[in-house]
């Protein structure tokens, strides 16, 4: 008897595991495109300083669509999937704006110029994403287009470097503590807008731009307390990307 009770929460468990996996679908994703760092290299809103801190970017996500779990009246389930995601960026950083215009001669002027940067950050982390339209519309292909909203946070290592450290060679009204290039972990929050397109049953072109706020002004390696670039460093990441439904 004791023998027929545990064959029978075996095999009762692993059909409850067997109704999750199809009752929920997966989905693998790579993602690549320019990465905009702002940081406190150049002036901020600034234009030229807004096209020349420009990298790249690349990323894999995994997503978790439960448009099955529920009844086909459950909001919930028919309009949000579940994201994962890790990525890594690298942008090389330079100052631009007023302050460098090259008929300034100044002894000022020609340390901001001669000064670089680099910003290369990891990031890990989970997000909603949220679909005005029906999911399971989409999955069936009564439409091809389906845009969506994320909202999300995630953990960075932030890994910066700068060719100056020297306290000679520092812009004046900075100082030797406005430069720091040990690599550190911070958190961010993490929000964008996207675009899906279905090229097949199983399969998603999307194109999508989001903005990390990170909670640091360091990951530039570069922080200092002057009024027009006080807010903690940024960076909008656009990306096209291709989506593999998993089941």
């Amino acid at each position: 008897m004791l023998y027929k009770q545990r064959l029978f929460l075996i095999l009762f468990f692993f059909s409850c595991i067997n109704l999750f996996y199809a009752q929920t679908g997966y989905e693998i994703g790579l993602l690549v495109g320019p990465a905009q760092m702002r940081s406190d290299f150049g002036l901020r809103e600034d234009k030229d300083t807004n096209t020349g801190n420009i990298g790249f970017g690349a990323g894999i996500m995994f997503n978790i669509n439960p448009i099955d779990w529920g009844s086909r009246r459950d909001y919930v389930y028919d309009h949000f999937k579940l994201r994962f995601d890790l990525s890594y960026n690298k942008t090389s950083l330079q100052h631009y704006g007023k302050y460098v215009d090259p008929e300034d001669n100044s002894d000022a002027a020609q340390r901001l110029r001669n000064q670089t940067g680099e910003a290369k950050n990891f990031s890990g982390g989970i997000a909603l994403e949220y679909y005005p339209l029906s999911l399971r519309n989409f999955f069936y292909q009564f439409f091809d287009f389906s845009p969506y909203l994320i909202l999300g946070g995630q953990l960075t290592f932030a890994n910066p470097d700068s060719n100056i450290t020297d306290a000679d060679q520092i812009y004046a009204p900075w100082g030797l503590n406005a430069i720091n290039t040990e690599s550190f972990y911070t958190t961010a929050l993490n929000t964008g807008i996207g675009i899906r397109y279905k090229v097949s049953d199983y399969s998603d072109f999307l194109l999508e731009a989001k903005w990390q706020f990170f909670n640091s002004d360091w990951v530039d390696g570069l922080n200092h307390d002057l009024t027009y670039n006080k807010n903690n460093d940024s960076l909008i990441w656009v990306s096209v990307g291709y989506v593999y439904y998993l089941n």
